[in-house]
């Protein structure tokens, strides 16, 4: 787990964790702290004092304080860094089917924010940085409201939870950043360590005719697998949930790209509640 923020603006992106926004993953390092103001083209950003170091919470109140959807002023421009000592008592468990079934119709979760939508709309990549084209934000399944699906997509192969996208927009709108680790994870002292995006870091179990490989179970019992196969190629024939069927895996689920804040867009089969 970790590190999610930089100590300094000079720091390379082995001192940072990562930023999704509108689908590309971005390295927080130092040039990426230092150019918050460029990237979201807005003044306010400036999350380092004239020495270069950049404002990170120390202490479990701090991260108690920075992730509250109130957060003060004081915290304005701070990097928020909940660290595992902070997480002593919390115990999560799920119940999913060993033999999935599936259903006529899928149940779609609500749709969270999946990266961007600060203060202002980014510009474009931090000056200094490789340029990278942005893509717009893919859409989803038509939204979904009434049913009881819960809000966790999945649990990983390594027993961490597949997260509902990480709210971006309170994040951005009290000018802090809560980077995400290059695994895609981070903590709260409520939740504990859980992931917000499948980056491609971590334990899967790779499949012998080149498919992508399976990092997780959804709460249906159904796998998921990585976006893209040994090719770089996403399967074209994905449903709204991110699913489709093959001869040796059945029905199974693709995550979406990790710069999209979300794995999948719903359940197609039964689930507990």
């Amino acid at each position: 787990m970790g590190p999610w923020c930089p100590d300094n603006i000079s720091d390379d992106a082995s001192a940072g964790g990562i930023w999704l926004e509108n689908g590309k993953a971005y390295d927080v390092d130092g040039v990426f702290i230092k150019n918050l103001a460029t990237f979201y083209d807005d003044d306010t950003w400036q999350m380092y004092d004239e020495n270069g170091s950049v404002y990170v919470t120390k202490t479990e109140q701090d991260c108690i304080n920075a992730a509250n959807p109130n957060v003060g002023k004081e915290y304005e421009n701070f990097c928020v860094e909940c660290l595992p000592s902070y997480v002593t008592a919390v115990s999560q468990s799920w119940l999913i089917p060993i033999t999935p079934v599936k259903q006529d119709k899928p149940a779609f979760f609500s749709r969270g924010p999946r990266g961007g939508g600060g203060k202002g709309r980014p510009k474009g990549p931090p000056p200094g940085r490789p340029d990278g084209t942005r893509k717009e934000r893919p859409g989803g399944p038509p939204e979904r409201g009434g049913n009881n699906i819960p809000s966790t997509r999945g649990v990983a192969l390594n027993g961490v939870q597949f997260s509902a996208p990480a709210p971006v927009n309170n994040i951005l709108g009290a000018y802090t950043l809560a980077p995400f680790d290059d695994a895609g994870g981070h903590i709260n002292v409520h939740q504990g360590y859980h992931y917000h995006a499948a980056t491609g870091v971590g334990f899967s179990v790779p499949q012998d005719d080149g498919h992508a490989p399976l990092i997780g179970y959804a709460l249906d019992g159904h796998g998921i697998y990585a976006q893209l196969d040994e090719n770089g190629i996403q399967p074209g024939d994905l449903d709204d949930c991110r699913g489709h069927y093959d001869d040796s895996r059945g029905y199974h689920y693709h995550v979406d790209a990790a710069g999209n804040n979300n794995f999948i867009n719903g359940l197609h089969g039964a689930y507990p509640n």
